[in-house]
């Protein structure tokens, strides 16, 4: 299921980005079609993969393993309400049917790490923040209905804590142990990092998407600074640690470099830019998501095609995946950078390499046996 849900989010990105213009559709329903129906889904899946290594447990259960066909379908509720299919109230439906995802999902997370042999690894907390962002999230969904003359800022704050919360979160907390695997080379101070710096990571989510919902600019700023204390913390140790690697024309490390710069440069971009609902994901989506979701496919891919333990086979069917990956980052962080500039139609260069990995990624997989 991880595969699959991998492809059809690559296919999402893809078309996110590059269709709006084409359609007579709201910015809502695009933004919906990739964080809703394919990132909300494919990040339950990833956790559901990396949580039992997190805890050297066994995988999910049949039912539990299902969670993310439940993520999708309450995608598939949200989007059908945006393309005028539905009567606005089932959004509170759809809301529901996550929440019940999310509930779940905790409760699993919880009972693996007490069933841990020994301390869980730092990185099942970064995934239960994530988790706990997401229902914060869907909760002020919820809220909409009975709270209509906060409904500006309870979207807005739905849409900040879901970006910089349950995606940022998930994100740097996966990069601080995938990096290290794609560059070939340990990180021995990746789990205090992981320990020490949630709860700045955790509280400057929350402090940004309080900030934009209320318009109080001080308190984005204040979320800008919590981030960008264990982003810089992590940007430095993968400079001293990987710096050749991260600059190599080949590999997947300049990708996940390039996911980090894209990172930030989202943070920098939602605290300088005026509060509106669809500008943060004109920058958030090809600078950071497309080299965070391109890269992982071409790190773990090959483990996913061919379970088992790493070994020299699944190195192999890394190298056409990794070829010419650091052109990728380049265009990924032009993406990143340009707006910042003032350029428009920045998303180009960032479509234009995961469109680039998307052909590359589908050839590799139909030659796999």
């Amino acid at each position: 299921m991880l595969l699959i849900l991998l492809v059809v989010t690559l296919a999402l990105l893809v078309a996110g980005l590059a269709l709006p213009r084409g359609a007579d559709l709201a910015s809502v329903f695009w933004a919906h079609l990739v964080l809703a129906l394919g990132v909300m889904a494919l990040i339950t899946a990833a956790m559901q993969h990396f949580v039992p290594v997190l805890t050297r447990s066994r995988g999910p259960g049949p039912w539990v393993a299902r969670l993310p066909l439940l993520m999708a379908a309450a995608g598939l509720l949200a989007l059908a309400v945006f393309a005028g299919l539905l009567p606005y109230e089932t959004l509170a439906l759809a809301a529901l049917v996550a929440l019940l995802g999310v509930a779940v999902m905790l409760a699993w997370m919880a009972r693996k790490g007490r069933e841990t042999l020994g301390r869980p690894h730092a990185g099942l907390a970064w995934y239960g923040a994530a988790m706990l962002c997401l229902g914060l999230g869907l909760l002020a969904v919820l809220a909409i209905p009975i709270m209509s003359g906060w409904h500006q800022e309870l979207r807005l704050f739905h849409l900040h804590v879901n970006l910089y919360g349950f995606i940022g979160l998930t994100a740097v907390g996966t990069l601080q142990v995938l990096m290290p695997t794609a560059a070939g080379k340990m990180d021995p101070e990746a789990g205090l990092r992981l320990r020490q710096d949630l709860k700045w990571a955790l509280a400057g989510s929350l402090a940004l998407a309080l900030g934009k919902a209320l318009a109080m600019e001080s308190l984005a700023w204040l979320g800008f600074l919590l981030w960008g204390w264990p982003l810089a913390r992590l940007g430095l140790a993968w400079l001293r640690l990987h710096g050749r690697k991260i600059v190599a024309l080949h590999g997947q490390a300049p990708v996940l470099m390039a996911a980090w710069v894209g990172f930030v440069c989202a943070l920098l971009a939602t605290v300088l830019e005026p509060t509106t609902l669809a500008g943060p994901l004109s920058l958030f989506m090809p600078a950071f998501l497309f080299p965070l979701v391109s890269g992982a496919a071409g790190q773990l891919g090959p483990v996913w095609v061919h379970p088992g333990a790493d070994t020299a086979r699944h190195d192999a069917a890394r190298r056409p995946l990794e070829r010419y990956a650091g052109i990728r980052a380049l265009l990924f962080i032009s993406s990143a950078a340009l707006p910042l500039l003032g350029y428009q139609c920045s998303g180009m260069p960032g479509l234009t390499a995961l469109v680039w990995f998307v052909a590359v990624f589908v050839v590799w997989l139909y030659r796999q046996d």
